[in-house]
């Protein structure tokens, strides 16, 4: 039995943190940083919050948000 309290949300969201620029792909000044979860693990990703294209992605946190006791 685990001890995780069940989800308040029907969904879950990443903080987003604005970036700025424009994207070289549709013009809009919406780029946002923030993690994903996709192949090969987590990801720490720059993308336009209008067209959702990649500007930047390089590897994320190997635990993601999980933050292991003693670690520093």
């Amino acid at each position: 039995m685990h001890n995780f309290p069940r989800p308040t949300t029907a969904t879950v969201s990443s903080a987003r943190t604005p970036v700025p620029g424009t994207c070289p792909e549709c013009g809009a000044e919406s780029l946002a940083r923030y993690r994903v979860m996709s192949e090969g693990g987590w990801w720490l990703v720059v993308k336009c919050g209008q067209c959702l294209h990649s500007v930047s992605r390089e590897p994320g946190p190997l635990l993601g948000a999980f933050v292991p006791l003693g670690a520093p």
